[in-house]
C-alpha cells in the first residue's frame, strides 16, 4: 500500500518542476488518505505523503484547484455539476489538520520547505476567503483551527515574509528541476 502512496503522490506532482503549483495537483483523480502517512516509519513514502499535501494546498492557494471543501459547498457543486469527479468526496480538511498537528514538529525538522509553504498557504487561503476557517467549515470542531493557529500558524508566521527559492523544494521533494535557474550548485 505505501509504494502506491508514492506512485499516486508522484502522479498528482507531475508538472510540478514546469508551473509549480499551477500546473500540479492531480489529486482529484486518485483518492489517497495521504494524512494517514504523515507518521509513516518509511521516510519516502512519508515524504510524499507530506509533498501531497503541500501541494494540495499549493493548487488551492493559486486558484488551480480546490481540493478541500466545506460539505455545503461540495453538495452544492455536485448538484449542479454533471462532471463525474464532482460526485466523488472531497478530501476532508480535517483528517489531513488533526495528522498535520500530531506530525508539524517531525515534519518541520525532516522537510522545512515543505513545512515553509504548507504554513504559508493555511494563513493565505484563510486571509484569501476572507473568513476563518470556523465559520467556512462549520462541520468540522472549531477547537481543531484553534490549535492549528496557537501550535502552528501563530508561531510560524514569520515564515509568510521568508519563502525560500523553490529550487530547495524541489530538491527537498526529490523532483528533478526543469529550469536551469532551479538547478543547485
Amino acid at each position: 500500500m505505501t509504494n502506491n502512496i508514492i506512485e499516486q503522490a508522484k502522479r498528482g506532482l507531475e508538472g510540478f518542476a514546469i508551473g509549480g503549483y499551477h500546473t500540479s495537483g492531480n489529486f482529484s483523480k486518485y483518492r489517497e488518505d495521504y494524512y494517514k502517512y504523515f507518521g509513516d516509519p518509511d521516510d519516502e513514502t512519508r515524504k510524499y505523503a507530506i509533498a501531497a499535501f503541500t501541494c494540495m494546498l499549493g493548487t488551492w492557494e493559486t486558484g488551480s484547484l480546490q481540493i478541500f471543501q466545506p460539505i455545503q459547498e461540495w453538495e452544492e457543486n455536485k448538484k449542479w455539476s454533471s462532471n463525474p469527479l464532482d460526485q466523488k468526496r472531497f478530501y476532508r480538511l480535517k483528517d489531513y489538520l488533526y495528522a498535520l498537528l500530531a506530525h508539524h514538529e517531525q515534519i518541520e525538522k525532516e522537510f522545512p520547505y515543505m513545512y515553509e509553504d504548507i504554513v504559508l498557504f493555511l494563513i493565505k487561503i484563510e486571509l484569501n476567503q476572507g473568513i476563518s476557517y470556523e465559520k467556512w467549515f462549520p462541520e468540522h470542531n472549531p477547537n481543531l483551527f484553534q490549535r492549528l493557529r496557537e501550535e502552528i500558524l501563530i508561531p510560524n508566521q514569520h515564515l509568510v515574509d521568508k519563502r525560500s527559492h523553490r529550487k530547495f523544494l524541489l530538491k527537498e521533494i526529490g523532483i528533478e528541476p526543469f529550469f536551469e535557474s532551479d538547478q543547485i550548485r
